[in-house]
């Protein structure tokens, strides 16, 4: 299990985290959300080690690893993705993805090789392969940072709006594989706002606001939460 209990965190007199828990099982799907400033990817960068947090524990299979870097997170099986993707521009597609492969999940030559091409491959824009980072488009980057975090092997995967900008058809792909990637036994966090692709992927839904959680539960307990409906989705309308 990864675990994160009562995390706090500040920056200056701007609570971003304010005593947030939440867990993730392996195998399992929990999708997070909330308006805009809600806290949500300062919680990611505190999960990931990008960020320490003020008050709190993490854990990894009771492991405590709240002053563990990144990548020593990375190596025992933690992985995400960017809401703004940040690949290497100037390496190829592959070569970013081989990153990953070598770095993070610690895989050496072929094998490295070999994770890469999969996680491409899975993503579906192994034919650009060969292409420079810098040379894909926006949507495309999001789809490089989806494989650059499977190529880790992960244990435990946050993925941090990664359906914006794609059209319904590739929702509905996306939201397969990241289904599929749970059936595998990974613990997947994904957080979005476009409500259909959560509907789709998630067992249990989280909601954040202000740093806090506002309440959890499935996907039709929350879009009928009057409180989750007046702070985040609007018009009930906007679930539907």
């Amino acid at each position: 299990m990864l675990e994160a209990e009562s995390l706090v965190k500040s920056f200056g007199k701007l609570i971003a985290v304010d005593h947030f828990s939440m867990n993730i099982e392996r195998g399992e799907v929990k999708a997070l959300i909330g308006p805009n400033g809600a806290g949500k990817t300062t919680f990611v960068n505190l999960v990931t080690g990008a960020l320490t947090p003020d008050e709190g524990r993490i854990r990894l299979d009771s492991r405590c690893i709240v002053r563990l870097p990144s990548y020593k997170r990375a190596r025992l099986g933690i992985a995400r993705t960017y809401q703004i993707p940040k690949p290497y521009p100037n390496l190829t597609v592959l070569e970013n993805v081989m990153v990953s492969s070598i770095y993070a999940a610690g895989l050496e030559g072929e094998d490295a090789m070999s994770a890469a091409v999969e996680a491409l491959k899975y993503v579906g824009i192994y034919n650009m392969a060969d292409k420079l980072a810098s040379e894909l488009n926006a949507e495309q980057q999001k789809l490089l940072d989806f494989a650059r975090a499977l190529a880790a092997r992960p244990k435990y995967l946050l993925i941090d709006e990664i359906g914006a900008g794609l059209s319904v058809d590739e929702l509905e792909g996306l939201a397969s594989k990241i289904r599929a990637v749970a059936k595998q036994g990974v613990g997947v966090l994904y957080i979005g706002h476009i409500m259909k692709m959560v509907k789709s992927v998630a067992d249990w839904v989280i909601v954040m606001n202000e740093g806090r959680k506002v309440t959890e539960g499935t996907y039709d307990d929350i879009a009928n939460n009057e409180e989750v409906i007046k702070i985040y989705l609007g018009e009930k309308g906007a679930v539907e």
